[in-house]
């Protein structure tokens, strides 16, 4: 499978581009990214972490029920390391449980071996046809 970049409307087009290639997004740290420390922001890693594990829900959901469509319902993110600037980032994410209406995820973004940032994501399910 070869790279595309995630869709990130909104907020998330502020973010980008991040790129996803199978299972694997990556992001890399520009200037407008950190903070006055000269480190990842951390509210720029907890929009990352949204977007991994939010492009991941929304393909589980789909292949559950085409056209289906996902709202979180939480995000939980556990600060582990900074990032520099420079670095790409690598961010995982996976179902570790699905209900019909319910998805439960897990993930964390890296740079290199270091960890970053690990988090936690449940998200509802909706049909195509309800709001």
């Amino acid at each position: 499978m070869s790279s595309r970049q995630v869709e990130t409307s909104g907020f998330g087009a502020f973010a980008g581009p991040v790129l996803r290639d199978g299972g694997k997004f990556t992001f890399e740290i520009a200037a407008h990214h950190l903070n006055a420390d000269d480190r990842l922001h951390g509210g720029m890693m907890m929009t990352l972490a949204s977007i991994v594990l939010g492009d991941v829900a929304r393909e589980a959901a789909n292949e559950k029920q085409p056209g289906a469509r996902v709202n979180p319902l939480s995000l939980n993110c556990d600060f582990v390391s900074a990032g520099e600037k420079g670095e790409t980032i690598e961010g995982r994410a996976e179902v570790t449980r699905a209900t019909r209406t319910v998805l439960f995820i897990s993930g964390e973004l890296r740079a290199g071996s270091r960890i970053l940032m690990t988090a936690t994501g449940v998200y509802s399910i909706k049909a195509a046809e309800e709001k």
